[in-house]
């Protein structure tokens, strides 16, 4: 794989079929040479839809027919996570069918546009002086404070 590639988050919506629930969720491939399952194990689970772009929209229709389609932007709905995370909630109610649409434009940044910010190194003090200072921090209840 280009290693570009394994910077770029996997979206997918699918089914949990011990909790009986759909879940979004967006991660990035860690180890190209290990296969990994990514959704419950349950034999009910079903991947809906996976999608490899930046940032990705999909069409939820469901079977009630009361229920207005709804719009997924993976982007907006959940953070990159690990891809053992099991992922946010979608809904529990029953979907008919789920369509990807058109992704949104994406702009991978260039180096240049990139602002590197200098790391400044803090050295600790001495172990008496952080102690002193919990110690005036504590409230009577043996509580640190924060303000």
């Amino acid at each position: 794989m280009k290693n570009g590639i394994l910077k770029k988050p996997i979206s997918a919506i699918y089914f949990d079929g011990e909790k009986e629930i759909y879940y979004v969720k967006r991660f990035l491939i860690e180890n190209v040479d290990k296969e990994e399952i990514f959704i419950s194990e349950h034999p009910k689970s079903q991947l809906e839809i996976i999608a490899t772009d930046y940032r990705p929209i999909a069409e939820v229709q469901f079977s009630k027919r009361s229920l207005e389609n709804i719009e997924v932007n993976f982007e907006e709905f959940i953070a990159v996570k690990g891809i053992k995370a099991q992922g946010n909630q979608l809904t529990k109610e029953k979907v008919k069918q789920v369509s990807l649409l058109d992704s949104l434009p994406y702009e991978e940044p260039k180096a240049e546009d990139m602002e590197v910010v200098e790391e400044e190194v803090l050295e600790a003090n001495s172990e008496e002086d952080s102690t002193s200072k919990e110690s005036t921090d504590k409230k009577d209840d043996g509580q640190i404070t924060l303000f």
